[in-house]
């Protein structure tokens, strides 16, 4: 500087330090040294002369620093070394943005990037699986952005996945990058360290775009990183390069699947607004089987857009077949393809995580927790954890919540492929661990929704499989409404591999819980596919009855009354063949249910009495509650009110002193609707109120629903029209959620008429057909 300048290195030091106003001379020279507008900086200069000479009130402000960023000497070549970006770039305009907010920010915004000379260079990483279009990204911010790198754009290719070789080492790619600023090669330092300082030298001050593709790790990167802030670095990987983040600030782009538009918009362009538009079914089919991987899509379009004679729909249907799916997604004979890219990314991974990797291709679930994953390998929870990270890092996972992880479709088929080559003793174990997982921890999770309920005999999970222990019953909700896909695949599983005891247990384990979420449909579901494999099961008693009775009782709630009334009774058979009191009372308890769900309401109140006799002469309390809801039911929908009020009562009075706060809900609407019957709909209203209350903290959404229908009827016959149409809303939006449409239409009616000449329904639904404790 002080040789461009022609001052000595002390005067120019004084210069920049403030202390004292350089001369015009002085600070001229410093400015054109360091490549500013001279005639600019002279206007300044006299402005603050003359603002110091008139001795302002206030001190005239100093002229900014001079610039810091400069042109190269003459002579210096401009690096170009970006390849050509793809013509059919599409979407990621959120990516794109977020780019530029990162790089291309002010340096005095807080947070963002700094730009100037003295800082360090802004970093950001763009990460995700192969195949997703991480370089492409890169290419297209960097081609709309070249005007802001006048300096030039270093490019190197890390090949830190390339099948075809190691990744390239640092040194390589330095000497590349000196080379190409214009160093001899025999200028170029040996030692990396040496190398890398005369790079930050070469580049400092250079308006430059630097671009690290494909890198294999933080140690790869770091010695390529400027020092200088006027150098942004693009970086990509398929590892999220925590090192980076933690050392040098990285900011991270995760990129994902396209969204479905920006899907259909890449193939529309590969193939042809017009070829897209005259088939649209087998085009969306495509648009499936790629699940928005860029990659699967254009390779796809490639094969196909070529060949305009043949129709979209024999693409489609090649893909459609998944054993032969990624064979579909190759090109030039397996040299590029999606198979070839997710398996650059497996073999680097370790042993442990490639195995856990080939196990997630064996078993049919798109997303596993961490407790879940120990199981399958039969690992501590932490071991296992720490192998998901590893695969989550090569992002042949993802993890859309903490501790859940989730894998792609298409790289689901690699891991399969994966998960064949496998011993298929090993394989074998897994599956049988992963079972038990679930099935003892749904076990688990059903006695904290109905701990009173009897449970039915389960061998111990096999070794290796943990279940998970529940500190509540709010956490047992939040992991069943979490696991609820995953344990209707166990059930789908079980039935196609002939495992016929998980089959029927886990309709049994499910009951409880789907009755409080009101998923009566999948309920019977369940209990069908049990009601298929008894035959199979050798015969064993309780297995009978309590697929007969799940099943009969099923299809009550279902609706399917005379569908269920011959299982209940061939239940009630089985209970009387084998001499078994409690399931006999039980039986009566259940057909006492469907009698009162089919009209049967002398039936239903004989039936109810039957089971209360028999429960009374065991002397279960709870039992003997839930039974006196049942025979209040029945009398009150005979009209008999006086002997309905009294089961009611003892009811409430039992659940309440048993702390049954389920059957203590049932009584309260029963004790409700007999006051709405008898004329006193203001005590109908509180019991219903309480009912509500008790359902809500339980989250009993299916029993909810009725109650609020009822509640409706009592603001009704108060006159309260807003408070009646409020909770008929309520009643009628939970309804169509549950799938309950017949019950939703029944209440649409009443808000399509006067609240007040709303006709009352028949007697609520309750409790019912539960199987649910046996002392």
């Amino acid at each position: 500087m002080a040789r461009a300048a022609h001052y000595s290195a002390s005067t120019l030091a004084r210069a920049a330090g403030g202390s004292a106003l350089p001369t015009l001379d002085v600070a001229l020279a410093y400015v054109e040294a360091c490549g500013g507008d001279a005639a600019a900086w002279r206007e300044q200069w006299r402005n603050v002369v003359s603002g110091t000479r008139r001795g302002a009130a206030r001190q005239a402000p100093s002229p900014p620093p001079a610039p810091r960023v400069k042109s190269p000497p003459p002579g210096v070549p401009t690096p170009r070394q970006l390849p050509a970006s793809t013509r059919h770039f599409t979407g990621r305009e959120e990516e794109l943005r977020r780019i530029s907010a990162q790089l291309l920010a002010p340096a005095d915004e807080p947070g963002d990037s700094p730009s100037a000379d003295g800082a360090s260079a802004a970093v950001t990483t763009v990460c995700g699986g192969g195949g997703m279009g991480k370089t492409s990204l890169v290419l297209e911010w960097a081609r709309r952005h070249a005007d802001a790198f006048p300096d030039g754009q270093l490019y190197v290719n890390l090949r830190g996945f390339d099948s075809g070789g190691p990744p390239v080492d640092p040194a390589t790619a330095l000497q590349g990058f000196l080379q190409a600023l214009g160093m001899p090669q025999e200028a170029i330092p040996p030692a990396l360290d040496a190398q890398a300082a005369l790079y930050r030298s070469m580049v400092a001050g250079r308006r430059m775009l630097v671009v690290l593709d494909d890198a294999a790790d933080t140690r790869q990167v770091v010695p390529l990183l400027p020092g200088s802030g006027s150098a942004p670095v693009l970086v990509t990987s398929r590892r999220r390069l925590d090192g980076l983040a933690t050392t040098h600030d990285a900011r991270r782009i995760r990129l994902d699947a396209l969204p479905a538009d920006d899907a259909r918009d890449l193939l529309s362009r590969r193939l042809g607004l017009r070829r897209v538009a005259a088939e649209p079914a087998a085009a969306e089919e495509i648009l499936d089987r790629c699940g928005g991987l860029p990659l699967a899509l254009t390779i796809a379009a490639a094969r196909w857009g070529a060949r305009d004679g043949f129709p979209l729909a024999d693409l489609a249907a090649e893909l459609r077949d998944e054993s032969a799916r990624l064979d579909a997604l190759e090109v030039e004979g397996s040299l590029i393809g999606l198979r070839a890219a997710l398996e650059s990314s497996y073999r680097a991974l370790s042993a442990p995580a490639a195995a856990l990797f080939a196990l997630l291709g064996s078993v049919p679930y798109a997303e596993v927790s961490t407790e879940a994953a120990a199981g399958l390998t039969g690992q501590p929870t932490q071991r296992a954890a720490a192998l998901l990270r590893e695969l989550d890092d090569a992002h042949l996972v993802a993890q859309p919540a903490p501790g859940r992880y989730r894998t792609h479709a298409l790289v689901r088929l690699y891991a399969a492929e994966r998960g064949r080559a496998a011993p298929r003793e090993h394989v074998e174990a897994a599956r049988a661990r992963l079972d038990d997982f679930y099935l003892h921890s749904l076990f688990r999770a059903e006695r904290q929704l109905y701990p009173q309920r009897a449970p039915i005999a389960l061998p111990e999970p096999v070794a290796g499989a943990e279940p998970i222990r529940f500190a509540g019953l709010a956490e047992a909700l939040a992991w069943l409404d979490t696991e609820y896909v995953n344990l209707g695949t166990l059930r789908e599983d079980a039935v196609a591999r002939g495992r016929h005891e998980v089959v029927w247990k886990a309709a049994w384990a499910l009951m409880t819980y789907r009755i409080r979420r009101g998923r009566m449909r999948d309920d019977l579901v369940s209990w069908r596919d049990a009601l298929a494999v008894l035959p199979r099961l050798g015969g064993q008693p309780e297995a009978a009855y309590m697929v007969r009775c799940g099943y009969g009782g099923a299809c009550v709630r279902a609706g399917r009354h005379a569908e269920g009334l011959p299982h209940l009774r061939r239940a009630k058979a089985l209970a009387e063949a084998a001499g078994d009191v409690f399931c006999l009372a039980e039986a009566y308890f259940h057909l006492a249910a469907a009698d009162h769900y089919a009209g049967e309401g002398r039936e239903s109140l004989a039936d109810a009495t039957r089971a209360l006799a028999l429960f009374r002469t065991i002397g279960d309390p709870v039992w003997i509650g839930l039974s006196l809801n049942a025979a209040a039911r029945a009398a009150t929908h005979v009209g008999a009110y006086p002997e309905a009020h009294a089961h009611a009562q003892a009811a409430y009075v039992l659940a309440r002193s048993h702390d049954q706060t389920d059957a203590e809900a049932e009584a309260s609407v029963n004790l409700g609707f007999i006051a709405q019957r008898t004329g006193d709909p203001a005590a109908a209203l509180e019991h219903y109120e309480h009912a509500v209350r008790i359902h809500r903290t339980r989250r009993n959404v299916y029993f909810e629903a009725d109650v609020l229908e009822q509640l409706g009827h009592a603001q009704a016959r108060l006159g309260r029209a807003t408070a009646a149409r409020a909770a008929w809303q309520q009643a009628a939006e939970s309804y169509r959620v549950q799938w309950r449409l017949p019950e939703a239409d029944r209440v649409d009616r009443l808000l399509s008429t006067r609240p007040d000449a709303a006709p009352l329904i028949p007697t609520p639904s309750g409790i019912m057909c539960f199987s649910v404790v046996r002392t």
